[in-house]
């Protein structure tokens, strides 16, 4: 039976670099197949992921846990088909939520097509206070049902490391929480450990359903005695994907990108491309308060930009606009 990895994570947490870390590591020489889902129409992160020779299957245009949940079984019982792997790592949206992942592989367990190994969620101490308060609904749910939690960026605020773990254990009693590099952290780690018993729970729910979900309570915020209304990420947060088959710099890269950032209306949590320069591909991060443009071995001509409250024509009119 394929072991099945989730690599769960806000925005930009560093959810691509530890796959990336864990095929050199935790599963070096294993047949891995890589199952990708980016936000919006870009597939930025699973071109980044052939650049290391992994096979990857990519969802865009919508999220796992939403409306490509069926998308994602369909693409499971292929790889398994056709690739036979040791292991299939899913990098869910990160905006996803890791319930919702859980239960889709669970079904798929219960057929026995797969054995859903470990679900881990990478943590950028950074953004910690800011995205819980903002976006808890979707934050806490990535943390509440890891079995491993892998702190990110701990070198650049290493006086956080102790606090932030001590708020994920209040969320998260039972998982392991790692704040070494990833690198150092022993295979073992990965690949054993007991599962985390919120899976348990999800596991002996019955009915699993990707539409949104009224639930009992005795608070009526929506409108509707005695009900609370789920979100789902397509209703709080949206993407912008801009074609670029224009070769350009990094210098001019970086100022249209700054320019996007400082004029948007709403707010810009992720931004991510790839394009050439004319010899080669530049990649870019973006994350609030950081951006880095680096060579890479591969070419592309999308830029995506994620976030709340995002004007489309906006975003791609600031973005065109010729830098001075």
């Amino acid at each position: 039976m394929t072991d099945v990895y989730v690599i769960s994570g806000f925005l930009g947490a560093g959810k691509t670099t530890l796959i990336k870390t864990m095929v050199r590591s935790a599963l070096r020489n294993k047949k891995i197949v890589v199952i990708e889902n980016d936000f919006g129409e870009a597939g930025i992160d699973a071109g980044l992921l052939k650049e290391c020779s992994l096979a990857v299957t990519g969802l865009s245009d919508g999220c796992i846990c939403c409306s490509l949940a069926g998308d994602f079984e369909k693409a499971m019982e292929r790889i398994l088909k056709d690739y036979a792997p040791d292991a299939v790592l899913v990098e869910p949206s990160g905006v996803g939520r890791l319930s919702d992942i859980i239960k889709i592989c669970l079904k798929q367990e219960d057929r026995g097509l797969i054995h859903l190994k470990k679900t881990i969620t990478v943590v950028d101490i950074r953004s910690f206070d800011k995205y819980r308060k903002n976006y808890g609904e979707f934050f806490e749910d990535q943390i509440a049902y890891a079995d491993l939690i892998l702190l990110s960026r701990q070198e650049e605020d290493v006086h956080e490391i102790q606090p932030v773990k001590a708020k994920l254990r209040k969320l998260n009693p039972e998982a392991r929480i790692e704040a070494d590099f990833w690198e150092s952290i022993p295979a073992s780690v990965f690949r054993y450990g007991p599962r985390n018993s919120g899976i348990f729970r999800l596991e002996m729910e019955t009915a699993v359903s990707m539409k949104p979900v009224r639930i009992r309570s005795p608070r009526e915020p929506s409108g509707k005695t005695g009900f609370i209304r789920r979100h789902f990420a397509r209703e709080v947060f949206s993407s912008v994907t801009i074609e670029w088959k224009e070769p350009i710099t990094e210098e001019p890269l970086r100022k249209r990108i700054l320019r996007v950032v400082k004029h948007a209306e709403g707010e810009i949590l992720r931004g991510k491309g790839i394009v050439t320069d004319g010899r080669r591909g530049l990649v870019f991060h973006y994350l609030p308060g950081s951006l880095s443009i680096e060579p890479v071995n591969i070419v592309g001509n999308q830029v995506c930009f994620i976030g709340t409250g995002l004007d489309e024509q906006q975003i791609r009119t600031l973005f065109r606009e010729e830098t001075t």
